[in-house]
């Protein structure tokens, strides 16, 4: 029996304008995924914020990916203009391509979220709080997972030693810069004969 390998691809196509303060984007998405509705979505319109948030969503979701940095909604060539439609339109088209090639991102069910949402973007998979209190201490208590390699075992009480070292390296600095910027500035003139 074989099993069939579906291979991400989402392709967006986009049409930008500049609209109250913040871009306005209109896309049209195809995708071969699984996990959306159709394969076809025409007329998704977003603006720019909400490709900040979906951004900063897959950044904090996703952290063995690279995710790049949404680029800016104007450009250079001055807020309104055609070449700056072209350029920001342009931009954009190369950040949906670097996330839609990498798999990882492709399968994030914000995916789904950003592109099938009918009225605006929003984030609705939370990432998780870290950790604090009593939750904190009770994780403290377990062994750090076993590593694979004994280089990285061997290693962990390095790196371990020298954030401890570093840190406390920090308060004393801080310690340091505090009392030099409470004391005042003496200067000292000597008269040349």
């Amino acid at each position: 029996m074989s099993n069939a390998v579906v291979t991400p691809a989402c392709h967006y196509a986009n049409a930008a304008v500049f609209v109250a303060g913040d871009i306005f984007t209109d896309l049209m998405c195809q995708t071969n995924l699984p996990k959306f509705r159709t394969t076809q979505f025409r007329d998704v319109r977003r603006v720019h914020s909400e490709f900040v948030k979906l951004e900063e969503h897959l950044i904090s979701a996703n952290p063995e990916a690279l995710v790049p940095a949404v680029p800016p909604p104007t450009t250079s060539a001055g807020v309104g203009t055609d070449e700056d439609e072209i350029r920001v339109k342009a931009s954009l088209q190369r950040w949906l391509n670097v996330v839609c090639s990498n798999e990882v991102l492709m399968r994030d069910e914000e995916m789904v979220f950003f592109v099938e949402s009918d009225f605006g973007y929003s984030p609705v998979v939370r990432r998780k709080q870290p950790a604090t209190g009593v939750r904190r201490k009770v994780i403290k208590q377990f062994a750090p997972p076993p590593d694979d390699t004994p280089e990285l075992a061997a290693a962990r009480p390095i790196v371990k030693a020298f954030y401890l070292g570093t840190m406390d390296t920090e308060q004393k600095m801080e310690k340091v810069v505090r009392s030099r910027r409470s004391k005042p500035n003496a200067f000292r003139f000597t008269l040349c004969r």
